[in-house]
């Protein structure tokens, strides 16, 4: 079953610089955090810090789940860097993108919209940020899967019909400004 964390990609962010990080507490792909002091006894892992006032980094480790016995422990949305455990970051630079996926259905963002990451989670930011929703993607499709399944959210005319999976997704490329 999908825990549904967020999901991060990372093609347009070349000429920005990884790091290792890591966390007190759970820290989802797609995060964005400051880099903080390096952690005790350790020569290249910095702590993360919830404020990235002085430098964003990109929380975007592999996903990947050492427990190979069902395929789907292999979704990216099934996936969280563990407390305690060292994650991959990327530097954030202006002009450099980055697509994350798998957010709250709560959460409408726009083209133009400027968005910032609090809380462990984006918001749509009233004033303008270092960050700005480039483009927004709906991918995937409900497909029929039998008698199974259930109602489609929002097929309020029964479209797909009660035997339907629901695959789509929104993603969200960001740019920083």
């Amino acid at each position: 079953m999908a825990k549904n964390y967020m999901t991060v990609e990372t093609t347009n962010l070349e000429g920005c610089a990884c790091f290792s990080f890591q966390s007190t507490s759970d820290i989802e792909n797609g995060a964005i955090v400051g880099k903080g002091e390096l952690v005790t006894d350790e020569i290249s892992v910095y702590a993360a810090l919830d404020d990235y006032s002085d430098g964003m980094y990109l929380v975007a480790n592999p996903a990947w789940d050492y427990d190979t016995c069902r395929l789907i422990n292999q979704n990216e949305e099934n996936f969280i860097n563990e407390a305690g455990t060292p994650f991959k970051v990327y530097e954030l630079k202006k002009d450099r993108k980055f697509k994350i996926g798998n957010l709250p259905s709560t959460l409408v963002l726009a083209k133009d919209d400027f968005v910032e990451f609090k809380n462990g989670a984006y918001a749509k930011s009233t004033t303008p940020t270092n960050l700005k929703v480039e483009r927004v993607e709906e991918l995937g499709y409900p497909f029929f899967v039998g008698t199974g399944g259930s109602p489609i959210d929002g097929d309020t005319t029964n479209k797909y019909g009660k035997g339907a999976l629901d695959t789509r997704t929104t993603k969200y490329t960001i740019r920083v400004v």
